[in-house]
Formats: structure tokens, C-alpha cells, sequence
């Protein structure tokens, strides 16, 4: 079947469609706040909940099943990001981002409601796909918001929420489930999504490519079910065995389901996702590199709190705040990362960014339980100053490289690409972790046994961000970046001064 396009003064894909102000500020940055405050409401719902397991435990008398409140919403998140590219290019980034906003407050709701914990569950899926719908097409959004080169700075204002939502959560999910309960993790969300529903359906203007094409079913459920698979029998394979019966056939099927779903992907008209596009040599190396980056953020965000609230017993609330200079960090950075992307492409910024957060893991390596948290909180500020740099550099030049009418399922790709290397990296330096762990002594309580397993975790993520700081090294240098930038300039009826502008910078380059 043939796909049909949305006529051009129906949609525009690109920066024009952005012109105008409202109330004396450009529209694109009005847009851009509206997304980033919804996006923040998803990030941030990912990180408190974590701290409120404990709670559940006693509210519903069991420990059995409790971790599925956690899997089953990061199960949904990945199935529901494989189908946002079609869904924002058939109905509209606006109608879709408006619609994951409200699916996710009102599951929101019925997550704080919930009387029994199978139907918290339930809720956290459909959150979860509430969740999974927005990310993609809020980054989506500000791709087609902005011209090119304004692309950089612009995800970097973007980055903050996405980064730093995670150091703000412990400290506010502590404080919730200490003084009013588990059910205020959810609660504080409805605010969010009741302002912010009136608000962008108020503000926002349906920009961007749209396409008319047939869903994939085939593909949808092929991706769908391996993907999720292949998330809960990495995100259990700890704690099942990676030998049982259920984490051999999960993985195995999921990775089974998924290279099918690629092959087809790659032989009908209409695919779910267009798999093509990781044929894209910019596009591929700069999500290996995001893959990489995304491991060792989560090493730190997973291993950080569980080292001070178990080796010296720190409640949460006090980790929370030794944590938040790591987004203090990251939000003076992010946008300075974003710009030097525009500027000079991604590789000096993922260079040095990734240089700087390896230099803070081997920091982290030489801890003792005696050391300060200030001492502490001060190595994970210089961390959140690498990060910042070199998180959505390689994000940037990716999607620069992509088609102005393929955002939407580059966008979904990228996300995918998150969400997997979460699951599997981290499951992966929980094994690594519980190894050495199981070859301390049981009855050995001193500081260099109960630091070890911390310390060789932190030693992997170090070694995980030299393999970063090489990739990085394929990534665009600024010649190439200034080139992808007047490509997309092109591509929106600018050639000529697309033409001559990548002119100039590549021989200023020269």
C-alpha cells in the first residue's frame, strides 16, 4: 500500500512552521517548555518509584511480585516507543503528546488508587505506555521546532529534564514515602498533567512531518512481544539464575522475535519502524555511543544510593541530597554540550565529557566508608559536568543525519536504544556486582569487603567510558556536523544558502 503525505501547508516539517511569538517569546521556546514539562513528569515518575518498593511490601502483606511493579512499566515503555513513530506521523506530535499526557495522569491516578497490588500493576502498564508514547515524540517536537543549527542547544535545555529528573527523584521520593506514603509517588503527577493537558492543548500547534501509512501489525506484535521478552529476562536474570529455564527462553525468544521483526522490517512497503536507518553510518555509531553513556549513567544512579544506604546506612532522604550536585552539575553542562554539538560536532564534547565522568567513576573507585559526602557529593558534581557534555552530543548528530521526514521513528529508535541498553547493561553490572559479592566472606564486615563489589562496578563503568571515548572518535567532527546541518537546511527549500553556508564551514575548517 502506498503511503500518502500530509500536504505541506497542513504540516510543515520543519523550523517555519515555529515562527511567531506568544506573549513576546518566540513560539519554539513556548513549545519547548510545554514538552519539557511533561517530559519531566514521565523521567522523574521513573526514579521514585523505586524507593517506595519497600512500602508496597508492607501495604500489600507480600514481597512476591512486587518488582513487577518496576518491570511492567519498563516492559510497556519499550513496546509503546516502537509504535510512537507511526502513531506521531498518522495523528500528530500534538495530538499524540497530548494524549500520552493524559493516559499517564490518569493512570497515574489509578496507580495511587490502586486496592490490591495485580491491579497497581495493571496501572503501571498503562502508564508505562502513556510514558513510552511521549518521550520519543516530545524529542521528535523539538527536532522539527528548531533549524538544524539551533538543534544542539536547544536538546541540551531538553537534556536537563531528561538527566537530571533522575538525582531530583530520591530526593523527593524519599521525603514523600517517609511523611505521607507510597501512594504520593503517584499523586504528585496529577497536578502536573491536569496543568499541563489545558496547556498544550491551549499552546501547542501540530507541526511537523505527517504520513498516512498502514500499521504494521505483524511488526508491531513481533517488536512488541520481543522487545518486552527480551527487557524482563534481562532486568530478571539476577535474580531468576541465567541459567533457569525462564531467563534462557525469555532473552533467547525476545532476541529471536526481534531479528525477525528486523528482516521483515527490511522487506515490506510500510514497516512499524524503518530499520534502514541504522544503515546510517552517523546515525550508528552515535547510538552506540549513547548506549554506552547510558550504562554507566544507570551504574551510578543503581549503585551510588544502594552503596551509602547499605555500607553506611544513609537514609534515603540524605542520599537523595548527595546525589542532586550530579544534576546541579548536568544542567550547567547540557546546554554547553548542546551548543558545542552545533558548533563543532559531537566528538570533542562526548570526548571530553566522557573523559571527565570515567576520571569521577575511579574517584568513586577510591572511597572509603570514612570519607566525607561532601567529599562524595563533590566527585558526583564533576561526574554531572561530563555527563552533561556528552549526553545529547551523539543524540544531536544522529538525528542530523536522519531525514527530515524519518524523525519521528529516528526518535523512536533512539529512545529504544536507551531503554534496551538500560536493561541489559545494568543487568549485566548486577551480575557482576552480585559475583563478587558472593566471593566475600560472609562474616567479613570490613571496609575493603564491604567497598569491594561497589568499587569493581565503578571500575567497569570507567572501563566502559574509555570504550566510549574511542567510539567517539567515529563520531562527526565539525566539517561533517556543519555538513548534516545544511543537508536538513535543504531539505526545507534552502538549498542554495544550505549550499553555501556548508561551503564556508567546511573550508573554515580546512
Amino acid at each position: 500500500m502506498t503511503s500518502s503525505q500530509t500536504p505541506p501547508d497542513a504540516a510543515d516539517p520543519a523550523p517555519a512552521a515555529a515562527e511567531g511569538t506568544i506573549a513576546g517569546i518566540a513560539y519554539r521556546w513556548v513549545a519547548m517548555g510545554v514538552v519539557l514539562f511533561g517530559t519531566f513528569m514521565v523521567v522523574l515518575d521513573t526514579t521514585v518509584v523505586n524507593l517506595g518498593l519497600p512500602s508496597l511490601q508492607r501495604e500489600f502483606h507480600t514481597i512476591d511480585g512486587i518488582e513487577w511493579v518496576v518491570t511492567a512499566y519498563l516492559a510497556a515503555v519499550g513496546v509503546a516507543q516502537m509504535i510512537s513513530g507511526w502513531s506521531a506521523d498518522r495523528f500528530g506530535r500534538k495530538t499524540m503528546f497530548i494524549f500520552a499526557m493524559a493516559l499517564f495522569t490518569v493512570s497515574s491516578a489509578a496507580c495511587a488508587a490502586s486496592p490490591t497490588l495485580g491491579f497497581l500493576i495493571g496501572a503501571r502498564v498503562v502508564q508505562g505506555i502513556g510514558g513510552g508514547l511521549m518521550m520519543p515524540v516530545a524529542m521528535a517536537m523539538i527536532y522539527e521546532l528548531f533549524a538544524p543549527h539551533e538543534r544542539g542547544r536547544a536538546l541540551g535545555y531538553f537534556g536537563i529534564a531528561v538527566m537530571a529528573a533522575p538525582a531530583i527523584g530520591p530526593v523527593l521520593g524519599g521525603s514523600l514515602v517517609s511523611s505521607v506514603g507510597w501512594r504520593w509517588l503517584f499523586l504528585i503527577n496529577i497536578p502536573i498533567g491536569t496543568i499541563g493537558v489545558p496547556v498544550a492543548l491551549r499552546l501547542l500547534r501540530d507541526t511537523g512531518f505527517r504520513e498516512v501509512r498502514p500499521l504494521d501489525r505483524s511488526g508491531l506484535v513481533l517488536s512488541g512481544v520481543g522487545l518486552a521478552a527480551l527487557l524482563v529476562g534481562f532486568s530478571k536474570g539476577e535474580a531468576w539464575g541465567w541459567s533457569s529455564p525462564a531467563v534462557v527462553g525469555l532473552v533467547g525468544g525476545g532476541v529471536l522475535l526481534l531479528a525477525a521483526f528486523t528482516w521483515r522490517t527490511i522487506r515490506v512497503d510500510d514497516p512499524l519502524v524503518e530499520m534502514r536507518i541504522l544503515a546510517n553510518p552517523v546515525f550508528a555509531v552515535g547510538m552506540v555511543t549513547l548506549a554506552l553513556m547510558t550504562v554507566a549513567q544507570y551504574t551510578r544512579l543503581v549503585y551510588i544510593p544502594l552503596e551509602l544506604g547499605t555500607v553506611r546506612s544513609i537514609t534515603e532522604f540524605r542520599i537523595g541530597l548527595t546525589m542532586l550536585p550530579s544534576a546541579l552539575g548536568i544542567a550547567l553542562t547540557m546546554p554547553v554540550g548542546g551548543r558545542l554539538a552545533d558548533r563543532i560536532g559531537a566528538r570533542v564534547p562526548v570526548t571530553a565529557g566522557a573523559a571527565i565522568l570515567g576520571v569521577s567513576f575511579l574517584g568513586l573507585a577510591a572511597l572509603g566508608t570514612s570519607t566525607s559526602l561532601l567529599v562524595v557529593a563533590g566527585i558526583l558534581f564533576v561526574g554531572g559536568l561530563g555527563s552533561g557534555l556528552a549526553m545529547m552530543a551523539p543524540n544531536i548528530v544522529a538525528m542530523n543525519a536522519v531525514e527530515s521526514r524519518r524523525v519521528s521513528q529516528a526518535s523512536a529508535l533512539s529512545q529504544t536504544a536507551r531503554q534496551v541498553a538500560a536493561a541489559v547493561g545494568v543487568s549485566i553490572i548486577a551480575s557482576i556486582f552480585a559475583t563478587t559479592r558472593a566471593d566475600v566472606a560472609p562474616s567479613a564486615q570490613s571496609t575493603a569487603d564491604a567497598l569491594a563489589p561497589y568499587r569493581t562496578v565503578y571500575l567497569v563503568a570507567a572501563g566502559i567510558l574509555a570504550v566510549t571515548v574511542v567510539v567517539a572518535q567515529f563520531l562527526p567532527g565539525k566539517a561533517r556536523a556543519l555538513q548534516l546541518q545544511a543537508d536538513r537546511r535543504a531539505e526545507l527549500g534552502d538549498e542554495g544558502l544550505a549550499e553555501a553556508e556548508a561551503e564556508v564551514m567546511v573550508a573554515a575548517e580546512l
